[in-house]
């Protein structure tokens, strides 16, 4: 599958989605920037409409979608944040919404689904298991796929991301984005790069998901035995060759950061930048504090803070 995205292709996501998502603010940090070295921006996508990036790709999606084949319904699978996406977008287009989560998925995020109106169905221990029993019920019930990263409208509009930076903040020489199924990385590398040819995009994972830093590491695509991570959003066993090959071309490193780093990131954010973000949300900012990403002093660089769909009945300890 081609996955190379032009201009238009993010000019269209753009107009697609305007006045149906925020646009999110960017935000200095003096604590973070006094801590690395660096000049630090935080790009708040924990205000985005259902709490997360998400909602940008299922809207641009779903919106693409023929008048026919959006009324048969939509399904998806998902640890949380992009199910919640496609509940509130099939609310919003009064058409049928269906999420396959794993058992263990965030109650919270199980019942935000539920109140976004769409119908929220537990299988697996994974979100590979969940994707597998959805392909099953997209074929049982005719309701079309909306893939969490695989798909073109889909990555174009996260990448819509990438165009509020490059405006919003003039020449960011860095952007650093979490990592999951590829997608979200991939498209805001792409709508970057069609600007600011020179930024350098790196990629952060957990150390108990890093698919994709092991699959560079071989030099192709390799699944994960096993996953383990409180970082729920960024947990895949599987690793896409498709994605894979477009990171290749777009990304230019990639870090791992451990779960013991992620939760000390989210205090970090809600003391010094007054900013909830999940433990997805803050896996760049973890690897800002752990030192991991090593760049010349006063770089101007930006964090995505991806979500902020925080289960605050405990499921994460954060590390205080």
């Amino acid at each position: 599958m081609d996955l190379q995205l032009t201009r238009r292709d993010f000019d269209d996501a753009r107009q697609t989605i305007a006045g149906l998502v925020h646009r999110t603010p960017i935000f200095s940090s003096r604590s973070l920037s006094e801590r690395t070295g660096l000049r630090v921006w935080l790009k708040a996508e924990n205000f985005q409409k259902t709490g997360s990036f998400k909602v940008r790709g299922a809207f641009n999606m779903v919106l693409h979608l023929s008048p026919a084949d959006r009324a048969r319904g939509i399904v998806t699978a998902s640890a949380g944040n992009h199910g919640q996406a496609v509940a509130y977008v099939s609310s919003h287009q009064q058409i049928p919404g269906y999420v396959v989560m794993p058992e263990r998925a965030n109650p919270s995020k199980v019942s935000a689904v539920k109140e976004y109106g769409a119908e929220a169905i537990l299988h697996g221990r994974l979100w590979d298991d969940a994707y597998a029993r959805s392909l099953e019920l997209a074929e049982e019930k005719g309701l079309v796929y909306v893939h969490p990263f695989k798909d073109r409208h889909i990555m174009s509009g996260q990448g819509t991301i990438g165009l509020e930076i490059s405006e919003d903040l003039h020449d960011p020489e860095v952007v650093l984005v979490p990592i999951g199924g590829g997608g979200l990385i991939a498209g805001i590398a792409m709508a970057l790069r069609r600007t600011n040819p020179k930024v350098h995009i790196i990629g952060v994972e957990p150390e108990g998901s890093a698919n994709m830093y092991t699959s560079r590491r071989n030099g192709a695509a390799t699944d994960l035995p096993e996953v383990d991570t409180v970082a729920d959003g960024l947990a895949t066993m599987a690793t896409d060759p498709d994605v894979f090959r477009c990171l290749e071309q777009t990304v230019d490193g990639l870090v791992t950061v451990t779960d013991d780093e992620i939760r000390g990131a989210i205090p970090f954010l809600m003391e010094r930048a007054k900013l909830v973000a999940e433990p997805a949300g803050a896996a760049t900012v973890a690897a800002l504090l752990a030192g991991k990403i090593s760049l010349p002093d006063k770089s101007r660089t930006v964090a995505l803070v991806s979500g902020g769909n925080l289960d605050v009945r405990g499921s994460v300890t954060l590390s205080v």
